[in-house]
C-alpha cells in the first residue's frame, strides 16, 4: 500500500542509484546456492502524460497493455486513475481516452472472446465506487472502450482491489478474478448473454493477510496472489482447484534484496514454458525477477532511475509483453506506475514509464530471454 513521504525523502531515493553488484554462490541475499544474485538500474524510454489529480494524489496505479496483433504500432496501455476512471495512452505516451467510472483499481486486458458469432477483446477492472467488476469492450476501429455487463457485478468482498483475467486452456471458459485488502479473493465466471457479457462467482477464498496483485498463467493454469506483506502465493487457476497453495521462494522477508510492501505482479511468456515472473518491491523500489517455469527460482533484481525521463518510486501496478510493438519497441514492453514523477526538480502528478524490455534482459547476467516470435494462446 502507498504511503506518501516527505518531499525531502523522496528527493534523497531519487537521487539514490545502486551500483551493478553480483554475490557468489550461496550468498544470503539470494536464499538458493548456486543463485547469482544481480542488481542493476535501467531507464525508462518514455513517460506517459501525468493523470489529472493533484500533486500529492494517489492516484495512477495499474497499468495493463492491449496488444493490437493487426497493426502493434496502435497498441494501447490502459491505466487506472484510482480518484476517477481509466485512462488510455498510445505507445508515445499520449493520452487517447478518458473514462470517468469511478474508483477504479486494478486492470487488465484479455482477448479473442466468443460474443455472438464474433470475438471481443476485454478490459476488466475493479471498481471500488460501487465494489462491482467492470468490464468494457475494446473497440478496435477507433481505439475506444465500451461497456458490455448486461448487469452490475456486485461483489461480497469487503473492498474489491486487485485484478487479472484468466482463460482455461482445458475448458477454453473465460474467468474474471478479484481480490480485496482484507485477503478475500473472488473468482467469476464470464458468459455470453447475447446483448453484452454475463458473469457469475464460482469460487471465493480467504488468502489471509492484504493482497494486491493478481496475475494468471494461461498455460501453466497457475494463479499468483501478491500479499503486501508475505510474498507471493501460488495457486491453480481452475475454478475447482480448491484453496491448495505454495510460497514462491524468496518472495518474502527471507530475501533481503525484497522489501514490502510487494504489489504488482506480471508475467513474461516465451516458448517452451520459459519466461518471467515479475514482481514489484515497493519498499525498496526495485523490481524482482523470477524464473515462470518450475519452482520460480529467483534472479535478482533492478531499478528503473532517471535518464531521459525521471525513473520509477513507489511502484504500484506493472505489466509486460513479449510481442514487439512497432519500432517504439521492438522487442517488447515494460509499463510500470510510476509513485513519484518528476519533471526537473519539480514534481508533479503521477503517471506510467514505459521500458524497453531488451532494457531489463540486459539487466542480468547471464541476459533475460527476448523472445518475440511466441504468442500464448489467450
Amino acid at each position: 500500500m502507498k504511503i506518501m513521504k516527505i518531499y525531502g525523502l523522496v528527493a534523497m531515493a531519487v537521487a539514490f542509484t545502486l551500483s551493478l553488484s553480483s554475490c557468489s554462490s550461496g550468498d544470503k541475499n539470494s536464499g538458493e546456492t548456486g543463485v547469482k544474485v544481480v542488481k542493476k538500474e535501467v531507464t525508462a524510454d518514455i513517460e506517459t502524460a501525468k493523470v489529472t489529480a493533484g500533486v500529492t494524489d494517489d492516484a495512477a496505479d495499474d497499468p495493463a497493455i492491449w496488444v493490437d496483433f493487426d497493426s502493434t504500432y496502435n497498441s494501447m496501455i490502459i491505466g487506472t486513475d484510482k480518484t476517477q476512471g481509466l485512462v488510455t495512452y498510445d505507445l508515445s505516451g499520449q493520452e487517447l481516452g478518458f473514462y470517468s467510472l469511478g474508483r477504479v483499481n486494478n486492470v487488465d486486458v484479455t482477448y479473442n472472446f466468443p460474443i455472438n458469432g464474433d470475438t471481443i477483446d476485454l478490459v476488466g477492472a475493479t471498481n471500488r465506487t460501487t465494489n462491482t467488476l467492470t468490464l468494457m469492450k475494446i473497440n478496435k476501429e477507433n481505439k475506444t472502450l465500451e461497456e458490455i455487463s448486461v448487469r452490475e457485478f456486485k461483489s461480497e468482498l469487503k473492498e474489491v482491489y486487485g485484478f487479472c483475467f484468466y482463460k482455461s486452456p482445458e475448458t477454453s471458459v473465460y474467468y474474471a478474478i478479484m481480490n480485496s485488502k482484507d485477503g478475500g479473493l473472488e473468482q467469476w465466471e464470464l458468459m455470453n448473454a447475447d446483448t453484452g457479457i454475463d458473469a457469475k462467482v464460482v469460487r471465493s477464498f480467504d488468502v489471509g493477510g492484504q493482497v494486491e496483485g493478481l496475475v494468471a498463467d494461461y498455460e501453466t493454469t497457475h494463479l499468483y496472489v501478491g500479499e503486501e506483506s508475505g510474498g507471493i502465493w501460488k495457486y491453480w487457476a481452475e475454478p475447482d482447484s480448491g484453496t491448495i497453495r505454495k510460497k514462491v521462494k524468496n518472495s518474502d522477508s527471507t530475501n533481503v534484496q525484497l522489501k514490502y510492501d510487494i504489489e504488482g505482479i506480471t508475467l513474461y511468456y516465451a516458448d517452451g514454458g520459459k519466461g518471467y515472473l515479475i514482481a514489484s518491491s515497493q519498499g525498496n523500489n526495485s523490481f524482482a525477477l523470477f524464473e515462470r517455469e518450475g519452482d520460480n527460482r529467483f534472479i535478482g533484481t533492478f531499478k528503473i532511475v532517471e535518464g531521459l525521463v525521471d525513473g520509477a518510486e513507489d511502484t504500484d501496478g506493472i505489466d509486460v509483453t513479449n510481442i514487439p510493438l512497432g519500432s517504439q519497441f521492438p522487442h517488447g514492453l515494460f509499463v510500470v506506475q510510476d509513485g513519484y514523477n518528476y519533471q526537473d526538480d519539480n514534481m508533479e502528478s503521477q503517471n506510467f514509464k514505459f521500458i524497453s524490455w531488451k532494457k531489463v534482459a540486459e539487466a542480468t547476467e547471464p541476459p533475460l530471454i527476448i523472445d518475440t516470435q511466441y504468442r500464448v494462446e489467450y
